[in-house]
């Protein structure tokens, strides 16, 4: 007989799916009679269960695997694996199981929580896990003498972070009890009531543990899991927990404790769900009980048509999105980690996502080294302004300082603070007399969250913004309304009641019904509360004025002063100020931005918009000053208001509006300047004779960079902005470059100051016909797909690095689109791509980029995706269809390509008989073959 036997420790870490560490290596256990063998590989288990198991490997050996695992995380293994004789198998197993049973250490048994264990309060003792990374047992709330039960992490420093609670609403005193009792149960009491239970009496838990995850689990006999807290969660998610159809988190009233105002749990529709915040309310505006509301402020990416289990999770890298199916074969991510790590220091880095209580879900990542310090960092939040989030302020109104991430509170008018609110802040009626007569109060520049309950009625075509505020004086039932422009059309909410907090939004007007003793003024910021002393309050009215007074005679002097003597360092400062902090834009006066750009000698560019020229301030940074021409007669009051919303959009791929000026019939904008110019100077031969030879020829990786980024700064003003704006004239010459190649989107906005007639004239004259969706020039109503088809356009444009329509070469391959579809329908792309970077481009981005141009040129704008999935697609996180070919692709071919290429060549000399050009300076697309269409 042979016998061949070996043991190897490791540890088996279950939070990775089927992965196990060695850290030693194998060693030999001698049971006589043995020959001793080596092995050169050790077998691992599958499954983070304790097992037994055995395969027959071949005729000769049958495999016996013994694995022992003491938790379900970063356990200590034993590993034996017993070659024996096939014809002494069935006789020898159980000798050989039972001797190996024996020779366990007691190092490789769990600890586990056995019944009749207790937990009290006084004895303030806990139940740790194996890696003590998490402790189970009672908290302290708020230094008072009052407890919860709770999950945190165990050895961290400063205050403890609780990732799971008992009885977060209903805190016990200090004789408070946990019991695993007899039945199995697990039973909080506070002077013998029961508190709270995991209601498992007679469902056959044997043992607990506190396991290395977070996840406090009772077991059966058979070590299966009868009841776990990652079943019951309450704020925070932990990496391995699934938060399923059926689950929510619930954030906290106030910290640490007291369950709340806010859940994020999956929203489901007919054929898709999302992750969703939502706020939710128990009362009504005025006190009165009522069922409860809620409002969904924030969702992340639908997932459509899923079979099988959903749930979101949280993995070990920091990855957070949703996943599905049978065998979770399907994710969707809605925040994807760029930091790539798992592991510091050997040890895993611990994340948390927690919904806070002001309503933000965040991602944290512990880091052992911040500056010199232990702390939790912030890695992702899904809103990123504090005003974004519903009820951040109650019922009150929700201001951005100049930052845009911190906000301040404020009452509506008629109301006040109530000092007996929750956490959240609560605005009610002032306590004024009674009366049956109303007037409205209006508040500019505001709008407000409400439901669908909300709403009496939706008017549209109000003829005034007053009108709003009429209609709802005259209803008997209407708390307030809110006027504002949905695609450039007007409408008038008519609400019952006031609940979700409102916002900051240039257009949009909010109107509140008050009594008519009401002063109409905001309230006191809700975050303040207490009365005034009368007999101050007295002195104050004889104080301020002449205090008000003298400060403002004094300032008048200054004023005159620094004016008079420092007129230029005016302008230097106001252009650096506007350079450096972020808001609305400043108003210069034409004289300042003439003495900036030295009487606007350095031109830039031109274009149907106006005039570009170069100005500088003191220090030497750089400004770009656009004279506009042609724009709507506007007034001032109306100019301002659209120049504050386009200065009012943020984002990295947008060039941003530093200040304007309108004086009389002068209209200037001033932006920020672009190093590196527009898109058009890199991407096509005619302009880089001198960068061929310097080798300035930009590579894929910078191409597919440019066309990502520039689909994000377009999604961003088509779907994450209040006021929705089409751009009406996406070309690479308004795709300018910063010092880094990084793209940022220019003249968004403009379009709207130009009027629709006026923009189509301007569009027509400036020759950019190659990029117009076909509803400009079928005169169908202009959304933001014919946005989604000149960037299609673009893309093939920094694709091939040529213009779409090229008369220099044959009639096959004139049109980039047609004979691009070709090429990529015939499995050969790598033809398509910019024939400069000698075939070195990644396949698979070209392949995607290709897909997504020609679903973008669609002549059916409901066929175009919007740029949002554009930048999905891009990205890679959704598949890809095969595009159909463009209609207008389709009939060309039909037509016959040497007779449209002899037509368009007569259409191109009549052009040069009139000599209409532009240089390569100027903004303006050459008349040549740039930006034709054969369409």
């Amino acid at each position: 007989m042979k016998i061949i036997l070996r043991t190897f420790v490791g540890t088996r870490n279950c939070r990775t799916k089927n992965k196990c560490t060695r850290i030693s290596q194998p060693y030999p256990i001698i049971l006589k009679p043995t020959i001793l063998s080596a092995f050169s590989s050790p077998t691992y288990s599958t499954t983070c269960q304790p097992t037994i198991y055995s395969k027959i490997q071949n005729k000769s050996f049958t495999y016996i695997n013994v694995v022992y695992f003491d938790s379900l995380a970063s356990l200590l293994c034993l590993n034996t694996t017993l070659h024996i004789a096939a014809s002494m198998a069935s006789s020898l197993m159980i000798l050989f199981l039972v001797l190996v049973l024996v020779e366990v250490p007691e190092r490789c048994m769990a600890k586990k929580i056995q019944l009749v264990s207790r937990l009290t309060v006084r004895d303030n003792e806990t139940w740790i896990s194996n890696n003590r990374t998490f402790a189970f047992g009672f908290t302290p709330i708020d230094s008072r003498n009052q407890f919860q039960l709770a999950v945190w992490y165990n050895e961290l420093p400063g205050d403890r972070v609780i990732v799971w609670s008992a009885n977060r609403n209903s805190p016990v005193g200090e004789d408070a009890i946990l019991e695993l009792d007899k039945s199995g149960n697990l039973v909080l009491t506070d002077r013998n009531i029961i508190v709270w239970s995991s209601n498992t009496s007679n469902s056959g838990v044997h043992t607990a543990e506190m396991s290395d995850t977070g996840n406090f689990v009772l077991y059966d006999t058979y070590l299966s899991p009868v009841w776990q807290s990652f079943s019951h969660p309450t704020d925070t998610l932990l990496p391995g927990q699934n938060l399923t159809v059926s689950l929510e988190l619930a954030s906290s009233n106030s910290s640490p404790s007291y369950g709340g105002f806010y859940t994020l749990k999956m929203l489901q529709e007919r054929t898709s769900l999302s992750l969703a915040l939502t706020y939710n309310l128990a009362e009504s505006y005025n006190g009165s009980q009522v069922t409860q509301s809620n409002f969904s402020y924030w969702s992340g990416p639908e997932v459509s048509n899923v079979t099988g289990k959903v749930s979101a999770v949280l993995d070990e890298s920091g990855n957070f999105g949703i996943v599905y199916g049978e065998s979770a074969e399907g994710t969707v991510f809605v925040y994807k980690s760029e930091i790539d790590e798992t592991r510091s220091n050997g040890e895993l880095v611990l994340r948390r996502i927690t919904l806070e209580k002001n309503g933000n879900l965040r991602l944290y990542r512990w880091d052992d080294d911040v500056n010199g310090s232990r702390q939790w960092v912030p890695e992702w939040a899904a809103v990123s302004k504090p005003c974004d989030i519903a009820g951040v302020c109650g019922n009150g109104i929700c201001n951005l300082d100049g930052s845009k991430s911190n906000a301040s509170c404020n009452c509506l008018p008629g109301t006040q603070c109530s000092p007996n609110s929750s956490a959240n802040v609560k605005c009610g009626h002032q306590n004024e007399n009674s009366t049956s007569q109303y007037k409205i109060a209006t508040i500019s520049q505001t709008n407000y969250y409400f439901s669908e309950s909300s709403v009496l009625e939706n008017y549209t075509g109000v003829s005034t913004i007053s009108k709003c505020g009429d209609i709802c004086l005259a209803d008997c039932q209407c708390v307030a309304s809110v006027y504002g422009l949905k695609e450039e059309k007007p409408y008038c909410w008519i609400l019952r009641n006031l609940e979700f907090g409102g916002y900051e939004d240039p257009g949009s007007t909010l109107f509140v019904k008050v009594g008519k003793n009401v002063s109409i003024t905001s309230g006191r910021d809700p975050r303040t509360s207490g009365d005034s002393n009368s007999s101050s309050t007295r002195n104050k009215v004889v104080i301020i004025p002449i205090v008000l007074c003298m400060l403002a005679l004094i300032g008048l002097l200054c004023f005159l002063l620094y004016y008079t003597v420092h007129r230029r360092r005016s302008l230097q400062r106001d252009m650096e100020r506007s350079l450096t902090v972020s808001g609305a834009p400043l108003n210069f006066s034409y004289r300042h931005l003439e003495s900036a750009t030295n009487n606007f000698t350095q031109l830039l560019g031109a274009g149907g918009f106006g005039s570009v020229y170069k100005g500088s301030t003191g220090d030497g940074t750089l400004v770009a000053v656009k004279k506009l021409e042609r724009v709507l007669p506007h007034g001032e009051k109306e100019f301002i208001t659209e120049v504050n919303t386009i200065g009012s959009m943020h984002h990295m791929n947008l060039v941003r509006l530093c200040g304007f000026c309108s004086e009389g019939t002068k209209r200037l904008l001033v932006y920020e300047y672009m190093k590196n110019g527009s898109l058009d100077k890199w991407i096509f031969p005619s302009y880089g004779g001198s960068r061929e030879i310097t080798g300035m020829i930009l590579d894929w990786k910078t191409r597919f960079l440019i066309a990502t980024e520039t689909a994000q700064g377009i999604a961003y003003f088509h779907e994450q902005c209040r006021n929705r704006i089409i751009h009406c004239d996406i070309k690479p010459e308004n795709i300018l470059l910063d010092d880094n190649f990084h793209p940022k989107v220019s003249d968004f906005g403009l379009a709207k100051l130009m009027g629709r007639e006026h923009s189509r004239v301007v569009t027509m004259i400036r020759g950019t016909r190659g990029y117009l969706a076909p509803e400009w020039i079928s005169n169908r109503p202009i959304t933001v797909k014919a946005d989604v088809y000149s960037y299609g356009m673009l893309l093939l444009e920094i694709i091939g690095g040529r213009r779409n329509l090229d008369m220099s070469l044959d009639p096959s391959s004139f049109y980039f689109p047609g004979w691009a579809f070709k090429e990529m329908t015939s499995e050969t792309p790598k033809r398509v791509a910019d024939k400069r970077l000698n075939g070195v481009v990644t396949e698979d981005e070209l392949v995607r980029a290709l897909k997504v141009a020609f679903w973008c040129i669609q002549d059916e704008a409901w066929m175009r995706p919007s740029m949002g999935e554009v930048v999905k697609m891009l990205e890679g996180s959704v598949d890809i269809n095969q595009p159909p070919m463009p209609q207008a692709v389709s009939e060309l071919i039909a037509e016959g390509l040497d007779h449209v290429y002899k037509a368009m060549k007569r259409e191109f000399s009549h052009c040069d008989s009139k000599n209409f050009t532009s240089g390569p300076s100027s903004s303006l697309a050459t008349y040549s073959n740039s930006t034709m269409s054969p369409r």
